[in-house]
C-alpha cells in the first residue's frame, strides 16, 4: 500500500489531468483561455491550481509523505488536502524498456520509481523499499478512460489514480504520465498492481472491493493489465 490521505477526494471540479495539462503549457489557447476563465470564477479550482503550482516549484522529488490515519486506506494519496502532486515528466519519463501488456491491442502501463534522488523504470516483480516513490505512465492508441488500482499484502485495495471516483479520461499516446505521485508506506510484501483501460468512466469503488474479495477484474467494455512488486 501507499502513503495516502483518508478519503480525500479531488477538490475541484476541473480534472487533476486537465488542469496538469494547463500548467504544462499542453492545452491550446482557446482551452488554455477556458480554464483560466474557470479558475478565476472557481475557488475550488483556484486552490487546487494554487497547489499544484507550488508542488512544481519544490525542488526535486516533489513526492511527499503524507501521514497514514490508521484503517484509512481506500485512497493512496500524495499531497495534502487532496492536492494533486505533479512531478517533473522530464524525471520521470527517460528510461524506456518494454513494460507488461494486456491482451488486446495497444495499451500498457508503466511504473517509474524514485528511489535516494534517482528515477528507475520498474519491471514486474521488482524489488522496491518502502519509502520510495513511485509514479505511472500509460500508452493507449485511442481515448480512454484509465484507473490505476492495487492490493498489497494484507489484503487492502487501493486506487492509486485516479483521485475521484470514476475512471479518469487520458488522450492517445505513448508513455503519458499520470499527474500522481505517491511515495510507498511500510507495508512489506507482494502488492498487485492493475491497470484499468475503458470505454467509459466507470466506477472504481466497486473494483477495489472486488480486488479486495479476491475476485479478478474485469470491467465491461476495458481492457486489464496486471502485474506486481515486493516491497522489502
Amino acid at each position: 500500500m501507499s502513503t495516502r490521505l483518508a478519503d480525500s477526494l479531488w477538490p475541484a471540479c476541473l480534472s487533476a489531468l486537465h488542469l496538469d495539462r494547463f500548467l504544462a503549457g499542453e492545452l491550446d489557447e482557446l482551452a488554455a483561455r477556458r480554464v483560466r476563465q474557470h479558475v478565476l470564477a472557481c475557488s475550488r479550482c483556484a486552490g487546487a491550481v494554487e497547489g499544484m503550482r507550488a508542488a512544481r516549484d519544490e525542488p526535486l522529488p516533489t513526492l511527499r509523505v503524507v501521514p497514514l490515519a490508521p484503517r484509512a486506506r481506500r485512497w493512496p494519496r500524495a499531497a495534502a488536502a487532496g492536492i494533486a502532486l505533479v512531478a517533473a515528466a522530464s524525471l520521470l519519463l527517460v528510461v524506456r524498456t518494454p513494460g507488461e501488456r494486456p491482451k488486446g491491442p495497444g495499451v500498457g502501463l508503466r511504473m517509474y520509481v524514485e528511489h535516494g534522488g534517482e528515477v528507475r523504470s520498474a519491471v514486474p516483480g521488482e524489488v522496491i523499499a518502502p519509502g520510495d516513490a513511485v509514479r505511472f505512465a500509460v500508452t493507449t492508441p485511442k481515448k480512454a478512460y484509465v484507473a490505476v488500482l492495487s492490493l498489497d499484502a494484507e489484503g487492502r485495495g487501493s486506487v492509486y489514480f485516479p483521485l475521484g471516483a470514476r475512471a479518469e479520461a487520458v488522450e492517445p499516446g505513448g508513455e503519458v504520465a499520470l499527474p500522481l505521485g505517491t511515495r510507498l508506506d511500510a507495508t512489506v510484501g507482494e502488492e498487485r498492481i492493475v491497470g484499468v483501460f475503458c470505454s467509459s468512466p466507470v466506477e472504481l469503488e466497486p473494483l477495489r472491493i472486488q480486488l479486495e474479495r479476491g475476485i479478478a477484474l474485469a470491467p465491461e467494455g476495458c481492457q486489464v493489465t496486471r502485474w506486481s512488486f515486493v516491497k522489502r
